[in-house]
């Protein structure tokens, strides 16, 4: 019962922060770089990864409190999204972008710590106590990485179109392809190391 009640919290907490933070996107334009329209500033702040990652940890945590011992594909590979996905937020945040990052008023300081610290701390610990675990399997890896390289194209394409990127360490109108391309790769090998940390530690739960 208490398993259900900490995926239903971080279900309800991401959803509203997420939720706080489309409302105020739709209304403000925050800094000068951002789209002039409601539209375009929304589809702009859900092509960060940070808001994807945390989405999907909260559907998959939504779908434990009704099916705590679901098997689906679609569920394994949202869930292993969200947790690989919140883990490298929280890492990439915290350690290259805190410093350039200054959120403009108490709401967002507010929503932004939940979405870089308080969230996959949260989403973490739950699946190291209550999993479920015997998830992660080659195909839901291939089913993963797959959705993050559609990711990667996505923000290229539509950077290519609005020359709007979420992040600078990916702005080919800054730094060009060859960085931006760069700094890709080494995203996708930290997110292909963390899996394949979820998964011994998943294959040393499975021995207990």
């Amino acid at each position: 019962m208490l398993n259900r009640s900490i995926n239903l919290f971080i279900a309800v907490l991401a959803i509203t922060v997420i939720g706080i933070e489309s409302y105020i996107y739709w209304h403000v334009q925050l800094r000068p770089w951002q789209p002039a329209t409601p539209i375009g500033r929304l589809v702009f702040y859900y092509s960060f990864f940070t808001v994807l990652s945390n989405f999907m940890l909260a559907l998959s945590c939504l779908w434990l409190v009704f099916k705590p011992n679901c098997n689906r594909f679609s569920f394994k590979v949202i869930r292993l999204n969200g947790l690989v996905g919140v883990i490298i937020t929280a890492l990439v945040y915290n350690f290259i972008l805190r410093a350039i990052h200054r959120p403009p008023n108490a709401i967002l300081t507010f929503t932004n710590e939940s979405l870089h610290v308080v969230l996959p701390i949260l989403g973490i610990l739950s699946w190291l106590i209550w999993g479920p675990f015997r998830r992660i399997n080659f195909n839901v890896i291939i089913g993963s990485l797959l959705s993050m390289l559609t990711y990667g194209v996505y923000i290229f394409v539509r950077g290519y179109f609005t020359n709007q990127y979420p992040y600078p360490f990916i702005n080919v109108t800054r730094i060009g392809y060859p960085k931006a391309l760069l700094a890709v790769s080494m995203v996708v090998g930290l997110f292909l190391g963390l899996v394949f940390l979820l998964w011994v530690i998943e294959r040393l739960r499975k021995r207990k």
